[in-house]
């Protein structure tokens, strides 16, 4: 178990000179109620003082930690120990629980927290485990005293920072990052929130609409404060750039009242402004040092099976299965410097947004693909993982203006994740070949996929491969027709194939082929006499239309 936020039993009994004023069950409750937790339970005395939390392993003997909330990782919901789990968490201390359902059944977990007097907390499926941590955390941190400063913040907490200028602006922060990821925000009680707040929360972007990225480029143009939105709305935006020297590094934006304040906002932004830029400059020095150490291992993870158990243990893989994902642009770039330029900075903004929505994933890059190597975790499922690689390869298309397609291979131990990488590039391959071919619409969902997504097409690829690597294919009948065609200037092979894709149906394929019924019918007609090709043989129909697709895909 791993302690974060932690406090000694002794700091509970601290008076008001102790500097800290820890909250309630039911304060906490108030805090961090949301799209993302929802209270589920609070036992009869809510008054309880909430000292910290704790990431919490069910597999291991939870260590004493009096009046702590724990984050249930991987906490099984039906197992025949679950009531032996939460009786060994009270046992040592701990007032609540953090957990997720996954889809699963929590009846269990319920009727055993409250004949314990355990406060549930459920947290949105979709939401890391390391960001629920920052939450709780910050939802307790915030209960200082008043004089609490902005020099107080651990460096890099950023969440403990939007509390902070929360507090002192009276209102709702939050901090962006320039492509409007949300790197954090506040979460004191009765905040005020729109739309767009509640939005950019759920899924840590602020939505790309005309009049948000006008507003975010006034922000990063000015200088100073901007105010943001139409008169006469009950709540208003101010915001302002966090900038090292002339480079943006974000911003940070307060959602209030419209009704009139003694305090001078905008020197409280200003100042705050200045501190952000420290903290995300710490944020960005520790990730440039573990990214560096990152990318010198990845390769021996992705390409060298006999190092991938070591090399994983080395970056802190402790996940016994894994998943990859490859992801590339589309069309590729004409020019070699234009191609280097562009895989790096595809490189960069996944490995950054990564950083943000799978803190977990480890990022690499070979040639034109970026690779992101994916632990497997009870909490990762399938549904999550290609939600999240799908916005990351939306936002990444958007700031590079060309579609960014991704390809996720099959789950497998760290000892064969070279077999998931194989998976990945060849459903990438997949998704670059229906790009080619015009079957993936603009701003679609198709973008991402895995092999289950993309149906048969992978695997009969896979098999047309093995039989063209064993001289069975392309095939006579096909090769006959191709030639043919070239000698005479024909279109017998264009037809057939698409009357066989449409499953020997004349009429739709016509319309397919943008000629008259009559006119294929014609052409059929003259198959058998040409080629000696009988179509109202199943077998002759399935060999002759693997051998066409094979000379097609």
């Amino acid at each position: 178990m791993i302690g974060s936020n932690y406090q000694s039993a002794a700091g509970l009994a601290a008076g008001p000179g102790a500097g800290h004023a820890l909250p309630t069950l039911a304060a906490l409750a108030s805090a961090v109620a949301s799209e993302l937790v929802t209270v589920v339970h609070m036992p009869a005395d809510d008054g309880q003082i909430v000292a910290g939390s704790v990431l919490y392993d069910s597999t291991a003997t939870p260590t004493a930690f009096p009046n702590a909330v724990a984050l249930a990782i991987g906490l099984s919901l039906t197992g025949k120990r679950l009531a032996t789990r939460l009786a060994e968490l009270k046992d040592a201390g701990y007032v609540g629980l953090v957990y997720k359902t996954n889809g699963a059944p929590d009846e269990a977990l319920r009727e055993a927290a409250g004949s314990l007097g355990l406060a549930l907390f459920q947290a949105a499926d979709s939401v890391p485990w390391n960001h629920l941590s920052e939450i709780m955390d910050a939802a307790i941190g915030m209960h200082l005293q008043a004089g609490r400063t902005l020099v107080d913040i651990r460096p890099g907490d950023l969440f403990d920072l939007a509390n902070t200028v929360a507090a002192q602006a009276g209102g709702a922060v939050a901090i962006a990052d320039p492509a409007q990821v949300v790197l954090a925000y506040s979460t004191l009680p009765d905040q005020p929130i729109d739309e767009t707040r509640r939005t950019s929360i759920l899924h840590l972007q602020v939505p790309h609409t005309e009049e948000n990225d006008a507003d975010y480029r006034r922000v990063h143009a000015a200088s100073g404060v901007v105010d943001v939105g139409a008169p006469g709305r009950t709540l208003t935006r101010s915001a302002i750039a966090i900038r090292a020297g002339h480079t943006v590094l974000g911003s940070l934006w307060l959602l209030k009242s419209t009704e009139k304040s003694a305090v001078d906002v905008e020197g409280v932004l200003r100042d705050a402004a200045n501190v952000a830029a420290l903290h995300i400059l710490h944020r960005r020095t520790s990730y440039a040092s573990n990214l560096s150490r990152q990318i010198d291992l990845v390769g021996p993870l992705l390409f060298e099976p006999a190092q991938a158990e070591l090399t994983a243990i080395r970056l802190g893989i402790s996940a016994a299965e894994v998943r990859v994902a490859a992801v590339s642009t589309w069309p590729p770039e004409a020019s070699a410097p234009d191609s280097l330029e562009a895989r790096l900075r595809l490189f960069d903004m996944v490995r950054t947004a990564c950083a943000v929505r799978i803190p977990s994933a480890v990022c690499g890059q070979a040639d034109n693909v970026v690779y992101v190597v994916l632990p497997q975790a009870p909490t990762a499922t399938r549904e999550f993982q290609l939600g999240a690689i799908r916005r990351i390869a939306q936002n990444a298309s958007r700031q590079m203006g060309r579609p960014v397609l991704a390809g996720l291979g099959s789950t497998c131990p760290i000892g064969r994740l070279a077999d998931s990488r194989t998976d990945a590039e060849a459903v990438l391959g997949e998704l670059l070949r229906n790009a080619d071919e015009g079957r993936i619409q603009p701003g679609s969902d198709d973008h991402v996929a895995d092999n289950e997504s993309l149906g048969s097409r992978p695997y009969l690829r896979q098999i047309v491969a093995a039989l063209t690597a064993s001289g069975q294919l392309p095939g006579e009948l096909g090769t006959k027709i191709a030639e043919l065609d070239a000698d005479g200037n024909k279109q017998f092979e264009e037809t057939l194939r698409v009357y066989l894709d449409c499953g020997g149906n004349a009429m739709t394929a016509s319309q397919r082929l943008g000629l008259h019924v009559n006119t294929v019918r014609y052409r059929l007609s003259r198959v058998s006499g040409l080629f000696g090709i009988s179509l109202d043989d199943p077998d002759t129909r399935l060999l002759l239309w693997l051998q066409l697709w094979a000379r097609h895909n």
